[in-house]
């Protein structure tokens, strides 16, 4: 019995060893691009003892989830929750000190990675089928789950999205070690906002209508069947997955076509995320630059999550999740992204200047709650539920 205690012990020890590793080898290289062998060496075992463990790279992902992300995750979404569920934001300093912890350059696990994960769920079952388990029996205890319909159900959805926004653009935008966005001001405002359980009796609003997405021609017919057959490759496989053959496949063209216009994939991609990014960032920002001054920001706010969360647009959230994705390993990206970026926050940090001082939405909200948006888009991923929620009661008062 001592022995069996002992090897158990032993077995645990590796387990967590190994997992380790691997959530180490999704910072540095990514889910689709680590390697067994690799993550076995770096944990200092034979590639034997993963695969004891582990079948595939999809089993290591698990692995790496349940004995390594989630633990840190869980509890920074426990607490959250708590927040929302009790009306306090007595441990939102606390919640704070761990997302800057999870965040940091070399933290592992780190919550940018935990993102990673949740994103590539999407395109594989198993990862999905342990990621959604977990997110949504945390949200089912704290009585906050998709069975539910409720302001807290919105409060914990708009802290929950908050939390994943930034964490995944801070661990693409954060090569200087400064994180540009701290949400822990709208976690408060999020934990205090709302009042009761129950929706509002009163109206808050007619419903609002959407503008459907509107893909930004080039005037060379063939650049743009190109570029949009990648925008759809991309958003079901992810960069590295997608193929020069599969995109010339879908956009009508031979691979030779492709490479007449074009040096190599690479540069296909640079010029998708040029003709797709910038349109799109600037309608972002400018849409989010009038929420500041606006008299009913919650009205502002419910107009952007409502377009953003539409049907017309969702092949764009999963396109720019996946970029965000690429942009993690790989400088060229992470640098034309950046730009866009910055061109964005110098638009929204110039018109938060001017918010009022009793404003929700103000110089140390704004980068958050914009967040918020790219936020959900990870959260649905788990939770599809979400897209039906009704938005003009979002917990910004």
């Amino acid at each position: 019995m001592a022995l069996n205690v002992k090897q158990s012990q032993k077995s645990r020890e590796t387990d967590l060893k190994v997992a380790h590793s691997a959530a180490s080898a999704v910072r540095t290289v990514g889910v689709d691009q680590m390697a067994l062998t690799r993550v076995a060496a770096d944990a200092g075992f034979s590639s034997g003892v993963i695969y004891a463990r582990c079948d595939d790279r999809s089993e290591l992902v698990v692995l790496a989830w349940e004995k390594s992300f989630w633990p840190m995750l869980s509890e920074i979404i426990s607490l959250l929750l708590d927040a929302v569920m009790t009306k306090s934001d007595a441990n939102i300093q606390k919640i704070g000190e761990l997302f800057q912890t999870v965040s940091a350059l070399d933290a592992v696990p780190d919550i940018g990675s935990a993102m990673e994960v949740i994103i590539s769920s999407r395109r594989d079952e198993v990862i999905s089928e342990v990621v959604q388990r977990d997110i949504i029996g945390l949200l089912d205890d704290h009585d906050v789950g998709p069975s539910t319909d409720g302001a807290d159900r919105q409060a914990a959805v708009s802290a929950i999205s908050t939390l994943f926004g930034a964490a995944i653009l801070n661990s693409v935008l954060n090569a200087d070690g400064n994180h540009p966005i701290d949400p822990t001001m709208l976690f408060s405002v999020f934990a205090s906002a709302s009042q009761t359980s129950t929706k509002p009796t009163k109206s808050v609003g007619e419903p609002r209508t959407t503008t459907p997405y509107q893909f930004p021609s080039t005037h060379d017919e063939v650049r743009d069947a190109l570029i949009s057959a990648s925008e759809y490759v991309i958003a079901r496989s992810g960069i590295h997955r997608a193929t020069v053959s599969r995109i010339a496949r879908r956009a009508g063209v031979s691979v030779g076509a492709i490479y007449g216009l074009y040096e190599n994939k690479e540069a296909l991609v640079s010029d998708c995320l040029e003709v797709l990014f910038p349109p799109q960032s600037r309608q972002d920002a400018e849409d989010w630059a009038h929420v500041f001054t606006a008299t009913d920001q919650r009205a502002m706010v419910t107009s952007i999550l409502t377009n953003y969360m539409s049907p017309s647009l969702e092949q764009w959230r999963r396109f720019r999740l996946e970029s965000l994705l690429a942009a993690r390993h790989s400088p060229v990206i992470a640098a034309q992204l950046g730009v866009y970026a910055s061109q964005a926050r110098q638009t929204i940090a110039r018109a938060a200047a001017n918010a009022p001082s009793h404003a929700v939405i103000r110089p140390d909200t704004g980068l958050s709650a914009r967040s918020s948006v790219l936020g959900l888009s990870i959260l649905e991923i788990v939770d599809p539920t979400i897209r039906q929620l009704d938005w003009r009661w979002i917990p910004v008062v």
